[in-house]
């Protein structure tokens, strides 16, 4: 790498005008035309260990050598760092995925490019910065093929960039840098994690603090002292009442401790009761290096809840039970949502609501079938009658089947050849209304029955069989339809009224992108934490199937391949 004048350095370290810059990279070109190659010597004093984790089939100290080559001749062999700007822009970047521990050997690699930033002589930290810059546009390109490390705690495996995916991220603008950046709310967020990483050991050492009970408003707090400090590194103590409570010889549960516990509570998406029992304790003790990790985890993961265009969408976000409407990028709906439970998980996909169903009919999936109704039905001859259930022939053939005229005890459930279906009602597993997306799982949101409305009230709603039920589904369609240029459509409860089953083709569809964030930081800097209902944020003995976390986008008919079809809700 033939950054051989010293006028290079001086001029880069000095940040004087581009212009006299580009005249020294224009001798430099000059005098690299013989080689026409880079002068790698730039980097034998410096050790860069990395590479073997980045990239182990790379024979050099960096990943992508021959890429390398090309870009610098394209560029004149002119550095393309000595602009601090594109260096800000980057390395938060990089030491967000060196924090989420997702990519082996990021985290070696940005101390060694720090080690080699401090140098006067910053020509091997320009190439490698280039290298790692590389190297993170290939990792963000993987993702978007194979999203399923973030979930399941594998490390993602790069794959060769080859020249001319290297130069879309060429020539180097803070904007394609910036383009990279996987949430809006990064700054925020990297704040958050860098104030979790600078604080020193959590106090509450699961180790040695043991709760040995419950306790309730107005007694004393076990270890008071400690919990006052999480409170206070987190946030939710200032520091002259941090510092009065500690002056205490107890610490009780009153006052400005209750509140501060409340607080968490509602941040931590737990029941706001000010009683500190075992939910709480468990988020307490958490060790703040493992809070920064989930964060930088999750920011990662904000890559598949991101807002687009300027029609209407849904995001739905699992572990906090909860979806929201928007439309041009402002929330205008929110509603509670039950989810799938841990053994029958709701899927993560992309795709769009093209269909509202008034009075729908429930078309039984196979695992319900095979695991609820079958047995049902072979316990209680009259199970089918109660519950509004007929069995159809088939799902081309819907005539249907006297259930009397079956032998059930002779029913083998994974053979049964008929199919069931639910007649409309207020009882209908899907409730009044039902909002179908193209999906290979026949998973969808929907209404509630009425005798299961009470489940909203709980804090943890991960009991379904995967669909999303709405809390509100009669307020989401008024909306939903109201988008769709249908003056002579009569309303959502006169349509529900009338008990008619009516399906209602959406002009405008409405994109819905089905995500799984257990942390992340909101506009104001406060970090809001959820419990990982389905284990996907540490590694797990049961590997995930594939199918729930490959998020198919089913808008642009990409990553289709990696869902499984047949998975049923």
């Amino acid at each position: 790498m033939k950054f051989n004048c010293k006028k290079i350095t001086t001029l880069i370290r000095s940040v004087i005008t581009v212009s006299t810059l580009l005249a020294c990279g224009s001798a430099l070109a000059a005098d690299n035309v013989a080689s026409n190659k880079l002068d790698w010597q730039v980097l034998d004093g410096a050790t860069v260990n990395s590479t073997a984790s980045l990239c182990a089939n790379s024979t050099v100290k960096v990943c992508n050598g021959d890429i390398l080559n090309a870009l610098y001749a394209e560029n004149n062999y002119m550095p393309y760092w000595f602009n601090p700007v594109l260096v800000n822009a980057i390395m938060p970047q990089l030491q967000a995925l060196a924090d989420s521990k997702t990519l082996p050997g990021m985290s070696q690699r940005l101390k060694e490019l720090k080690q080699l930033q401090a140098l006067p002589d910053e020509r091997g930290f320009d190439l490698l910065l280039t290298d790692t810059y590389l190297i993170y546009a290939d990792y963000v390109h993987q993702l978007m093929q194979d999203p399923r490390p973030l979930y399941n705690s594998q490390p993602v495996t790069l794959t060769p960039l080859t020249l001319k995916m290297a130069q879309n991220y060429f020539p180097l603008t803070v904007q394609k840098i910036n383009s990279l950046i996987p949430s809006s709310l990064f700054v925020p967020t990297m704040d958050v994690i860098s104030h979790l990483l600078s604080l020193p050991a959590n106090p509450l050492d699961s180790s040695n603090v043991h709760f040995d009970g419950v306790v309730h408003l107005g007694d004393t707090i076990p270890y008071g002292a400690k919990v006052a400090t999480v409170l206070w590194n987190l946030g939710y103590l200032t520091q002259p009442q941090y510092q009065q409570m500690t002056a205490q010889k107890t610490i009780t549960n009153t006052g400005v401790m209750s509140q501060a516990i409340k607080s968490f509570q509602s941040n931590y998406g737990l029941k706001i009761d000010g009683i500190i029992g075992p939910d709480v304790v468990s988020q307490l003790i958490r060790p703040y290096s493992s809070l920064a990790r989930i964060t930088a985890l999750n920011l990662q993961r904000e890559r598949f809840a991101q807002l687009q265009g300027n029609g209407p969408q849904i995001i739905v976000n699992i572990p906090d039970f909860k979806m929201t409407l928007y439309d041009n990028k402002k929330s205008v709906f929110e509603s509670k949502i039950i989810d799938g439970m841990p053994k029958r998980p709701t899927n993560l996909f992309q795709s769009y609501i093209n269909t509202v169903v008034i009075n729908p009919y429930w078309y039984v999936p196979e695992t319900i079938k095979v695991q609820n109704i079958i047995p049902a039905a072979k316990a209680n001859p009259n199970f089918l009658k109660n519950s509004h259930i007929d069995v159809i022939n088939s799902w081309t053939d819907r005539s249907v089947v006297p259930p009397e005229s079956i032998d059930w005890a002779t029913v083998n459930p994974k053979t049964f050849p008929h199919q069931f279906r639910q007649d409309t009602g207020p009882e209908n597993a899907l409730g009044r209304v039902a909002f179908l997306m193209p999906d290979s799982f026949s998973v969808y949101m929907h209404d509630e029955s009425q005798s299961e409305y009470p489940l909203f009230n709980r804090y943890h709603r991960d009991l379904s069989s995967g669909c999303m039920r709405v809390q509100n589904p009669r307020q989401m369609a008024t909306l939903i339809l109201s988008y769709q240029n249908m003056p002579n459509l009569p309303s959502v409860d006169d349509m529900i009224n009338t008990n008619n089953h009516r399906e209602i083709g959406l002009n405008t569809r409405v994109n819905v992108d089905v995500a799984y964030l257990t942390a992340w930081v909101t506009p104001d800097g406060q970090l809001e934490v959820r419990h990982d209902i389905y284990g996907y944020d540490n590694p797990r003995a049961q590997p995930i199937q594939n199918q729930f976390i490959s998020i198919p986008n089913y808008r642009t008919h990409q990553r289709i391949k990696l869902a499984l079809n047949g998975q049923s809700s």
